[in-house]
């Protein structure tokens, strides 16, 4: 009866149009019907008071969204198809559903994520969230989610303004938290420790710097451009593009990077500049001396060799994940992952999948549903307490923010060598051992000799 009477009563905001005139146009409808169709792996008999409703908000028609949504979908069925949740007694099942944000899309309408944010709170009405990519789109967002006091994990923006403002009022931000990537700061550093010893092994230090003109990236830049020079490094190119960049636009970026004297190249891209850029880069091979080692997001997919037309080969990314055991968890995540979506898993897919195994930890440790409840659980993960995720031992900061450095939140460098092939390479302990390694680092001297490499 109680769920009858929600339905009939429910006022939900469906749509806000007329932006320029200020007109709001309010719809009486029904909320959400959950049911097993939002239940993978869970008993088709089940009943709605069973399903704990968990929503992603991010961009979910973009590689970084739709792997937020399948990371979900896996933790989801792992959890219902083993039995459930019991708390107090009832069994209870992982129910997923998304929104989409469009915060991927380079002509960012942030009232998009606003109106995702209240469509899944108000009308999907979620207990608990995860999700988020960009950080102009998500820092407008969370304001809606935080208001609403609904737990977030933040599986997709590193920029490290989001934790700091759990720092700052942690009354009103307690609800978020950071479970991949680690922040951009970490990133930077990660970048340094691993550069710090391939710049001697490779024997060149001209670095050159290509950037998406975001937010995330500046702490991280800052970081590059102070440090590098400590291990030796020379800036001798630094280049900010807009996300809006044409395939003459990259050429035009890459082609500066040459002619300033480039001999490793550190792209901190998280969109789609890393097929221009890659295609910029092949088109003016061999000519063009240097190797690519940074942040590519879209090179973490499986298909970026073809989408690359080969030319990524030697190019190094961190990643969060490839197939290696950061935990025991990371093997049986990657090969289940792939066995039901027939894709390797993007970053935001591994912290997605993290973030709901963390909150149905906490729901099970707690034996409650309680938003506050749940916080604190989660804010009982620490470097003396953690919890093995497909991406690290899950501990957070009095910040919420991942705990950086291995066994905890730290990437992977892994690089595209000959006919496609993928392996982690060695690190040296920055960030991690060599033990997690499943190759070597390979020089492009093989291929283009007439380089002045030093194997």
């Amino acid at each position: 009866m109680e769920q009858l009477t929600k339905r009939i009563l429910a006022i939900v905001l469906i749509a806000v149009i007329g932006v320029g005139i200020g007109v709001t146009v309010w719809i009486f409808v029904a909320p959400y019907s959950w049911g097993a169709k939002d239940c993978p792996g869970a008993p088709a008999n089940i009943t709605e008071d069973q399903i704990i409703r968990i929503g992603v908000l991010g961009g979910i028609y973009e590689i970084q969204g739709a792997g937020q949504v399948e990371g979900a979908i896996q933790a989801a069925y792992e959890i219902n198809s083993a039995g459930g949740i019991n708390v107090g007694g009832k069994t209870y099942y992982i129910g997923v559903t998304s929104e989409d944000t469009d915060e991927s899309n380079p002509n960012l309408d942030t009232t998009k994520g606003v109106a995702a944010a209240e469509r899944i709170i108000n009308y999907k009405q979620a207990q608990f969230l995860t999700g988020g990519f960009r950080t102009e789109s998500l820092a407008v967002y969370i304001e809606t989610v935080m208001a609403a006091k609904i737990p977030f994990i933040n599986t997709g923006a590193a920029t490290d303004s989001f934790c700091q403002n759990v720092l700052d009022n942690y009354a009103k931000y307690k609800y978020f938290f950071r479970n991949n990537p680690i922040n951009s700061s970490s990133l930077g550093a990660e970048i340094i420790g691993f550069l710090a010893t391939y710049m001697y092994v490779l024997g060149h230090y001209k670095v050159g710097i290509l950037y998406e003109d975001l937010d995330w990236t500046t702490p991280l830049v800052g970081a590059l451009k102070g440090v590098l020079p400590l291990y030796g490094g020379q800036i001798v190119a630094s280049v900010a593009y807009p996300i809006t960049a044409t395939q003459t636009d990259m050429d035009g970026y890459v082609a500066q990077l040459q002619t300033n004297g480039t001999q490793i190249l550190i792209p901190v891209i998280s969109a789609q500049g890393g097929i221009l850029m890659m295609k910029s880069y092949k088109a003016g091979l061999p000519g063009y001396g240097f190797v690519v080692i940074g942040i590519d997001v879209q090179s973490q997919l499986d298909t970026f060799w073809t989408d690359s037309l080969g030319a990524c080969e030697f190019e190094t990314v961190l990643q969060s994940l490839h197939a290696t055991a950061k935990t025991p968890v990371s093997i049986p995540f990657w090969n289940a992952f792939i066995a039901r979506f027939s894709h390797e898993p993007l970053y935001t897919a591994v912290g997605s999948y993290d973030a709901i195994k963390m909150y149905s930890w906490a729901i099970n440790k707690s034996q409650s549903f309680n938003a506050d409840t749940i916080v604190a659980q989660l804010e009982t993960l620490t470097r003396a307490n953690y919890l093995p995720g497909a991406g690290g031992m899950g501990a957070f900061t009095p910040s919420h923010d991942i705990q950086e450095g291995y066994p905890y939140g730290y990437t992977l460098f892994v690089q595209w060598q000959a006919g496609g092939t993928k392996v982690v390479v060695p690190a040296h302990g920055n960030p991690y051992p060599n033990t997690l390694a499943t190759g070597s680092y390979q020089t492009p001297v093989v291929a283009h000799p007439t380089w002045t490499w030093n194997p």
